[in-house]
């Protein structure tokens, strides 16, 4: 019977590799366990069929046997690899070294190593306001938000001065600062829902408050600084009697901080009538927010101490380069210029450069005083990129959901060919787009705090929510833009898009700006910090130590294993559409838990790929890791959405449908970003069609985005009480109760089109239908004469007719000199 089996010898080989592929994906079965199998599964081909091809193969398998045994793997394979690897190797710079070391890895390291645990994602809490946060969000923020005009600050080019006191006085600058220094001590959670209903006031406004609690020096303080640092600035800080900014962006160093070329000299110099010593700083500061208005300077530079004058018991002692290191320097210090403004394009908020001319600083100003010299890098990097996941995050979180109310409240006031324009195909798809948006955006941020509130602090995926929100925020703003023509185009009090689409290139270039952060970051540092061995194999490689050998050998081993469960994974889940991963979700969410399988497996299998083919210089393959980056954060997203629907919208009609076209959308990019990538490797067509075969045999989901998702999306952000009450979480509620704001004026209009709705119904139906060759005035006192309305429909007819006249109408002036 054998023999016949064996006699079809490529089913017989197909079988075996199937029969191995499920159990490496279904069992925990060892290496050498699998090595067993494979030898048993071979034998009879090769010595009872007697076929060649199986005869190689069993010699293979011997000869993989031997790399088995530790000692022998390790004098034919490991040193030898560890030896060329070692040599081949580029440096890794100081810089880099420590932001590869910065925050930590959570979720994302999940899905980069092909295997995510979904309890990790599903057991995470969702962080729920406390009263205090909510009776601050109730009333500061309600109050504060309603005391601005967005427009007025375009010509005043600030904010008025009693916003500015209110601010002060009540603590928005102290979010983050606890209790215990006079701050709120509020969560990650709570900072990101006021920074967003600050933001849908005003731009200005938000930025007013998020540079102060994430920007600002207050973080560092907090973790890095001295005692008497902490007790004498964070008070100040938090009640604002201090203003703060940082430094580090200059005319020569942007993305690459790194290459700062201001510096501070370590010499002696008079400070309070004595010689103390300290620095002597030199520096051009640009681009720095609330600069202008800044009473405390956080300020980063490259320390130098060319004539050994630190203490001999300092770490770093007779070292010229000392590295990047952060002070707080007082706005008053002689030598500082400050004061003089940037103008951003969308709303001017307070920007500006700073400069300094050989200002001496004693050592006490170094934040964490002179021990901390060096590590101002570090402090960037662990910090500033908790700042990054909510600041931005939150903003094109508060902008998207604002362009998907305001634009839904339009489109249905908004009338042509005799129907509102939200019935038209053609809007019907930007609105489709606004609603994936805006639950998108809401669910990455919620995720993103929910993980820093419960201590997490991946950095990786902070660079992920601001990459993606803030493309958000900007695709929002054009689609919004496109819907309402005319009246987003011209500026005027009545504009509520305008600034949301001018600003929307600020928030995607500061804070890392999204080219860099796509291309080098996401990837970049997200390979090696979160893939299950790369980060131990690169230490060992720059190891000197004799161990380092064994080390390398010991992640090695479970590096090749991961790979090989991998590629099991990703083939059986690619063919059977994740139907053999492990089962999770409810009915609605099971199938996108499968999805999202297929692709952790394929991405992981195809990222260790790329990383064999390319070496070293993958890194410098932009569009590469740009692709991967798409990948990556397209599944943050998919997870964070999953993560929302079953947080805040189980069993909603009109979230199903939305969490389908936006998890269908982000499938889509995930895999067609991964099916490019192939296209773009350093391998023969054979090799990319095997490649094709076994991971893209059709696409990840049965389920396709058509004509009728896409419709029946839009539907179901027509209902704007749906929308406030779920999709609105960034944005202050009281705004379209506000006199004269344009949130007022449109909602009283789309009101007002509903209730007319019902008049014209009831002319309709007596067979009456207003043509403009008459006013409307005497047609609708010819319908009174006749009986089909009373007198007070026809009044309440040309009422609400202004209304909704009103809000579509547009700002015009007599002259535009002022």
């Amino acid at each position: 019977m054998l023999e016949t089996i064996f006699e079809y010898s490529l089913l017989s080989f197909l079988l075996s590799i199937v029969l191995m592929l499920l159990v490496l994906v279904k069992t925990n079965i060892k290496m050498w366990q699998l090595w067993l199998l494979a030898l048993g599964l071979t034998y009879p081909g090769a010595v009872i069929a007697n076929h060649f091809g199986a005869q190689f193969l069993l010699l293979i398998l011997f000869v993989i046997g031997l790399l088995i045994v530790p000692n022998i793997r390790m004098i034919l394979f490991t040193k030898p690899l560890f030896k060329v690897m070692r040599k081949s190797l580029p440096p890794i710079g100081v810089t880099e070294s420590i932001a590869l070391e910065a925050g930590s890895v959570w979720w994302d390291a999940e899905l980069f190593q092909g295997d995510p645990n979904w309890k990790e994602l599903t057991d995470l809490e969702a962080t729920q306001l406390t009263d205090e946060e909510q009776s601050f969000i109730d009333n500061e923020v309600e109050t504060l938000c309603a005391m601005v005009d967005s427009h007025e600050i375009q010509s005043t080019h600030d904010l008025p001065k009693e916003v500015w006191k209110f601010i002060f006085d009540k603590g928005f600058l102290g979010l983050i600062i606890p209790q215990e220094f006079n701050g709120k001590g509020f969560s990650h959670f709570a900072h990101a829902i006021i920074v967003g209903k600050l933001s849908s006031a005003s731009q200005f406004l938000g930025i007013a408050a998020m540079v102060p609690n994430s920007l600002g020096p207050g973080e560092l303080l907090l973790k890095y600084g001295t005692e008497e640092q902490k007790q004498h600035y964070l008070p100040r800080l938090a009640k604002g009697k201090e203003i703060p900014c940082f430094g580090l962006t200059s005319t020569v160093a942007g993305s690459d901080a790194g290459s700062l070329v201001d510096n501070g000299i370590v010499c002696y110099g008079q400070f309070d009538g004595k010689k103390v010593l300290g620095l002597r700083l030199n520096w051009e500061k640009r681009y720095i927010t609330l600069a202008p208005i800044a009473t405390v300077i956080g300020l980063a530079f490259k320390a130098y101490d060319p004539d050994n004058l630190l203490a001999e018991d300092h770490p770093l002692y007779k070292k010229n380069d000392l590295g990047i290191t952060c002070a707080l320097i007082p706005r008053n210090t002689d030598g500082l210029s400050i004061g003089t403004r940037h103008k951003p394009i969308g709303e001017p908020f307070q920007n500006g450069p700073i400069f300094g001319k050989d200002v001496f600083i004693p050592m006490d100003w170094v934040i964490g005083g002179d021990k901390m010299i060096g590590h101002g890098w570090r402090m960037l990097m662990e910090c500033l990129s908790v700042g990054r996941g909510i600041s931005l995050p939150v903003t094109g979180a508060s902008a998207t959901q604002a362009m998907l109310l305001t634009t839904s409240t339009y489109s249905q006031t908004r009338e042509q060919f005799g129907i509102p324009i939200a019935k038209m195909e053609g809007i019907q798809e930007k609105l489709s787009n606004l609603a994936t948006n805006a639950f998108r955006a809401t669910a990455n941020i919620n995720l993103s705090t929910w993980a820093l509130d419960a201590g997490h602090r991946p950095s990786i995926i902070s660079a992920i929510v601001k990459y993606r929100n803030t493309q958000l925020l900007q695709s929002s703003s054009i689609d919004a833009m496109d819907v309402h023509g005319g009246r987003a185009v011209m500026e005027g009090k009545r504009n509520y898009v305008s600034n949301v689409y001018s600003g929307a290139p600020v928030a995607i270039t500061v804070e890392g700006a999204n080219i860099l952060t796509r291309s080098l970051m996401i990837f970049g540092q997200g390979l090696i910090r979160c893939h299950k061995t790369m980060l131990d194999e690169l230490r060992a490689l720059h190891d000197e130590s004799k161990d380092s050998i064994k080390r390398f050998d010991k992640a090695l081993v479970i590096h090749v294993g991961s790979f090989i469960n991998n590629i099991a994974r990703a083939i059986l889940f690619s063919w059977s559409r994740g139907r053999l991963a492990k089962p999770y979700g409810d009915h609605t969410t099971k199938v996108y838990y499968r999805n999202l399988s297929v692709l952790s497996a394929k991405f992981a299998c195809l990222t260790d790929i790329a990383s064999l083919l390319l070496g070293g210089s993958l890194k410098r393959k932009e569009m590469i890791s740009g692709r991967f980056a798409d990948s990556i954060s397209a599944m943050y997203e998919i997870s964070s959405c999953l993560k929302l629907y079953e947080e805040k919208f189980l069993n909603d009609d009109h979230a199903k449908t939305i969490l389908k076209l936006s998890i269908l959308r982000l499938i889509q990019e995930a895999d067609t970003s991964m099916l490019l990538n192939i296209e773009s490797m350093p391998i023969n067509r054979v090799a990319k069609w095997l490649l094709r075969l076994l991971f893209f045999p059709f696409s990840v989901t049965a389920s396709k985005i058509d004509d009728k998702l896409i419709i029946n999306t839009s539907r179901a952000v027509l209902d704007t009480e749906w929308i406030e009450k779920n999709l609105s979480t960034c944005i202050c509620a009281n705004l379209k109760d506000k006199p004269d704001h344009p949130f007022n004026i449109l909602f009283k209009g789309f009101e007002a089109g509903k209730e007319l709705k019902v008049l014209r119904d009831k002319a309709k139906k007596a067979g009456y239908k207003y043509q403009p060759s008459i006013t409307l005035e005497f047609w609708l006192q010819g319908l009174v004469d006749n009986k089909t309305l009373t007198i007070e429909d026809r009044e309440n007819w040309l009422r609400l007719n202004d209304l909704v006249l009103e809000a579509l109408k547009v700002d015009d002036y007599e002259s535009l000199d002022k």
